[in-house]
């Protein structure tokens, strides 16, 4: 599904804090998901963020 470039962030900004969570929770696999679909999420924006 198409999101705009501010939904893009938003999504990003939550799956980062999840991210942040699980690896506090030391659970890594979760973690790992999550920076794999911050990458993608990264990708829509086509690198504007980097």
């Amino acid at each position: 599904a198409y999101m705009s470039k501010d939904q893009v962030e938003k999504r990003i900004r939550e799956v980062r804090k999840s991210m942040e969570k699980a690896a506090k929770e030391l659970d890594f696999m979760q973690a790992a998901k999550f920076r794999d679909e911050i990458d993608l999420l990264q990708k829509q924006l086509g690198g504007q963020d980097r």
